[in-house]
Order: structure tokens, then C-alpha cells, then sequence
């Protein structure tokens, strides 16, 4: 997948969260999926339509998405995945989809954004689309997350 369809999304999550006050995002490596299957527990998915299409996930372990709910949260602790807290992570991708389909479209590149659908639970595998993925992993002191891109260019 070409870089500028990539930088986008990644820019986005690194401005997402300097707003949100989660701290740095780093790059880690890129790789390709033949499919859209996340890694983690803890997944968020948008779907895309457009002049481009597919879908955006971003996935982590329980660990950190309890971390960044926890900040979203004002500080407060969580020791479980409620309601309140999957819905804080739902909003964090919703808000660094929207934020990434303002800076496609400066490319003409009109991107709508669908509400987030969560995926979580242990042992659970959700293939999520059969497009050919480019898998983002980044770092953050919060922990790790891995950006997972099918998308139809």
C-alpha cells in the first residue's frame, strides 16, 4: 500500500493522542496480511466508503486499552472493560478515522466513516475482512497497538 494512504491514519493517531494527552505514538515496523485479522484482544473497527473503502481497526492488548480508557477517563481506574470504557476506545477511533478522512481528502480523496464496531474477549479470532492488509505496529508508553488497514484503493 502506498505511503499515502498509510501517513494519514498514522498521523492522525499521533495527533489523536498528543490532543488526548495519551503521550508519543512510534512507528514500529509495517507488514502486509493477506487478511484483515487483528492480533489483541481489544479491537476497534470502522468501516470506510468512498474513494476509498475497506476498513480501519486498531488492536491491543486488554492491558492497554485499560490504560488509554483509563486516561480518556480523567484518571480513572480500570479494572475491567465496561461499558464506559469500551465506549471511550470506540470514540478514540472514531475520532482518528474522522481526523484521517479530513487529511484524505485534502488529497481528493473523500473518505465517509462509519460508527466504530468493538471486537474483544480472549480467544476470540475475527477475521474481519478478506483484503489484503497493511498492519501498522506502533508503540506508545501506554503500550503496544497495531494499526491494521484493508482497504480498496
Amino acid at each position: 500500500m502506498d505511503v499515502k494512504y498509510i501517513d494519514p491514519f498514522i498521523n492522525s493517531i499521533s495527533g489523536v493522542f498528543a490532543s488526548l494527552g495519551l503521550g508519543e505514538i512510534s512507528k514500529e515496523r509495517i507488514s502486509k496480511k493477506d487478511s484483515l485479522v487483528c492480533r489483541y484482544n481489544f479491537t476497534t473497527v470502522i468501516g470506510l466508503s468512498g474513494k476509498i473503502s475497506g476498513n480501519v481497526a486498531l488492536s491491543m492488548p486488554y492491558d492497554t486499552a485499560r490504560k488509554i480508557a483509563s486516561v480518556m477517563m480523567m484518571g480513572m481506574e480500570i479494572a475491567e472493560m465496561d461499558e464506559m470504557s469500551v465506549s471511550a476506545l470506540g470514540e478514540l477511533t472514531n475520532m482518528i478515522c474522522g481526523q484521517a478522512a479530513i487529511e484524505l481528502s485534502m488529497q481528493n480523496l473523500n473518505t465517509e466513516v462509519t460508527p466504530p464496531t468493538i471486537i474483544h474477549g480472549d480467544k476470540l479470532k475475527a477475521i474481519i475482512s478478506q483484503v489484503e492488509t497493511t498492519a501498522v505496529e506502533l508503540r506508545s508508553s501506554l503500550g503496544s497497538i497495531e494499526l491494521n488497514l484493508g482497504l480498496v484503493i
